[in-house]
């Protein structure tokens, strides 16, 4: 369930029919008239139990529909923000969004005078961040889309319903786009052709001298399109390039030419060949190991698009504009909607560094007939400790983003990691794994809730990265042994069918548990401890009771 609190009347019937229908859950809007400031004080068990609460504010109600011009902003804002910190102190394990305030000025002002509406804004906000809450951007909806547009004078009047129609479906878009933020619902890798999508005109034609790129004109649309490409880089989504090219000549332009914002080391893989785009793509997905409905791809040619479109249905192909001065609200809105982050972990920023040095590992790997020797040869180290304050946010990403290797595919959210961190009824460790070629990263998790001196495995995952390595063995190894010393006895645990994870499905009889029962969905296995020692190939073990720097 989904709760929307607001100072204004938010049951009209275009705001929540659309959010259900994006999310598939539940809308609840407590009874009554601005009433959200007590819903915040004195909150039932229906709010506390919501799968995330939204806050939708107007500015204008907020603070009176007018704003004077002496109004101390601060004074009056203040206690809204203490509220605020007081209900996310008092109840961390609620996901909580708070939209911005988009307060239209309704005074007669000269031309010389002070806006205490704009200051309001901008200190709302600010104080927003500086609280570390996840922000529903109402304003700046408001902003793209025009107030007249987003507000309806008839609906306020008539039903202190403040948004228009338009307003209200764009408002629920919003709060589906922080849904799929909170679960981690956004792709993963962004694919982009060059010849008239990274820069105008054919590079094979025209050279590296006639390709339309640069800082001014059209060749400044193209550039700014790339500046947005590398920031989505810096949120930790992957970049390749699928191009009909030869690839001397896609390699110069992306090497060389002196406008080029995005350069080589930037994509994890660059395809510059003659191979329909079809291919390269699910070549792409092969190598990268990860799945198809993972990736978004960007091509200037309608003929391309249509190809992707029906040979690989889960690939995301958005249409590109006819007209290159809509790039930028192109990408923008592609960011939105398709790559939605709430916050950046040390793993997002590190991503596009990992996959090109396990590039390097496949290349060394093919030096080795046998995979113990290669195993041997990466110099592993597996770093285990319990979940600290510093990994809540990893964890949670783990929980959402692992599909192949996840036993039991339960989703949580940070604050639902830190509700079990603080019960003692719950175990949380987490393993980064390095070799001689980099950092993997956190890659592998295990949630375990204890009942006297039973053990009852609840999530068991791994990152498809670090797959045929024997780490998820060393890893169970290991929280075996730590259960052992904390009183444990026997080990239940389960592998619950999902459309991703059959290759785990063996897991636990591999590992030497026993079934002990089973029906449409799940299996369930037990095993009693002590556990046998296992020898682990290439890998060393090191417990951590800090992250590693």
């Amino acid at each position: 369930m989904i709760t929307i609190l607001s100072n204004v009347t938010m049951s009209g019937p275009w705001f929540s029919k659309t959010l259900q229908q994006l999310t598939g859950v539940q809308i609840n809007i407590p009874d009554g008239y601005n009433v959200w400031a007590q819903a915040l004080l004195n909150p039932d068990s229906t709010l506390l139990n919501s799968q995330a609460v939204f806050l939708i504010l107007d500015g204008s109600e907020l603070l009176g529909r007018t704003c004077p011009r002496d109004v101390d902003y601060v004074q009056s804002i203040q206690p809204y923000i203490s509220l605020l910190q007081q209900f996310i102190t008092s109840h961390p394990a609620v996901p909580f969004f708070v939209s911005t305030l988009d307060i239209p000025q309704r005074q007669i002002l000269p031309l010389v005078g002070t806006r205490s509406e704009m200051r309001a804004m901008a200190f709302w906000r600010e104080q927003l961040e500086l609280l570390g809450l996840p922000i529903c951007e109402l304003a700046e909806i408001a902003a793209n889309m025009g107030r007249n547009q987003f507000y309806s004078s008839k609906m306020w009047y008539f039903g202190s319903l403040p948004f228009s129609m338009t307003g209200e479906k764009a408002l629920a878009e919003e709060c589906f786009r922080c849904w799929k933020a909170l679960h981690g619902k956004r792709k993963k890798c962004l694919v982009l052709d060059l010849d008239n999508t990274l820069w105008g005109g054919v590079i094979g034609e025209d050279g590296i001298g006639g390709i339309i790129l640069g800082p001014t004109k059209e060749g400044a649309i193209y550039q700014d399109f790339q500046r947005f490409i590398l920031e989505l880089k810096q949120l930790g989504v992957l970049l390749a390039v699928v191009s009909k090219n030869n690839p001397e000549d896609a390699l110069e332009a992306i090497r060389k030419h002196p406008n080029m914002v995005l350069r080589e080391e930037d994509f994890v893989a660059i395809k510059a060949n003659w191979d329909p785009k079809p291919v390269n793509i699910a070549n792409l997905a092969k190598e990268l190991n990860i799945g198809l409905d993972s990736f978004v791809f960007i091509d200037d040619n309608p003929v391309e698009r249509a190809s992707v479109k029906i040979a690989l249905p889960d690939v995301e192909v958005p249409e590109f504009p006819q007209n290159t001065v809509f790039l930028e609200s192109f990408i923008l809105d592609i960011a939105r909607v398709l790559f939605p982050t709430l916050r950046l972990t040390s793993e997002d920023l590190k991503k596009s560094e990992q996959y090109r040095a396990e590039n390097i590992r496949l290349e060394e790997k093919r030096k080795f007939e046998n995979l113990a020797e290669y195993l041997t040869s990466l110099d592993m180290k597996l770093h285990i400790r319990a979940v600290t304050e510093y990994d809540v946010d990893r964890a949670s990403q783990l929980t959402q983003k692992t599909n192949q290797f996840n036993l039991t595919t339960r989703r949580y959210t940070e604050a639902n990691i830190r509700h079990m961190m603080q019960s003692s009824d719950w175990q949380l460790w987490i393993g980064e794994l390095e070799d001689r070629f980099g950092k993997y990263g956190k890659v592998i998790l295990c949630i375990v809730q204890k009942q006297n001196d039973v053990a009852y495995v609840d999530t068991f995952l791994m990152s498809c990265r670090v797959m045929g390595r024997n780490v998820e063995t060393a890893f169970l190894s290991e929280i075996e042994q730590l259960l052992l010393a904390s009183g444990t006895h026997k080990i239940v645990s389960y592998y619950v069918i999902s459309q991703k994870n059959s290759l785990v499905s063996d897991f636990w009889t591999r590992h030497d548990y026993q079934e002990t029962g089973r029906d449409n969905m799940s299996t369930v296995y037990s095993k009693d401890i002590p556990p046998t020692s296992i020898k682990h190939v290439g890998l060393t073990i090191l417990h951590d009771s800090k992250p590693t720097q």
